[in-house]
């Protein structure tokens, strides 16, 4: 569900975005990120507008790629971590996720 008001020029537009049981997947954060960065003017050609959706596309996709590995690599920390404190069975649900 996305609620969204605008606040005007002081604030800004303010979103809320809620999930069930979880938090969000990487294709939405990758997506917010992509919102964020990239914009195409209103008043941008029809070719313009398609070429720069094709680039956000495509760069969404490597920003999904890079935070799938920097969730990998924060995972193994964790595990090694809790393999070092003595939390084996702990570690090894982490290495399951």
């Amino acid at each position: 569900m996305v609620m969204s008001y605008n606040a005007g020029p002081e604030l800004g537009i303010i979103e809320v975005h809620t999930t069930n049981e979880g938090g969000h997947p990487v294709e939405f954060w990758a997506k917010r990120c992509i919102e964020r960065i990239i914009a195409v003017s209103e008043d941008a050609p029809e070719d313009v507008e398609k070429q720069i959706n094709d680039f956000k596309d495509n760069i969404e996709k490597v920003i999904e790629q890079y935070m799938q590995n920097a969730i990998k690599s924060d995972r193994i920390t964790i595990n090694n971590q809790l393999e070092k404190a003595g939390f084996k069975e702990a570690a090894d649900l982490i290495r399951k996720l």
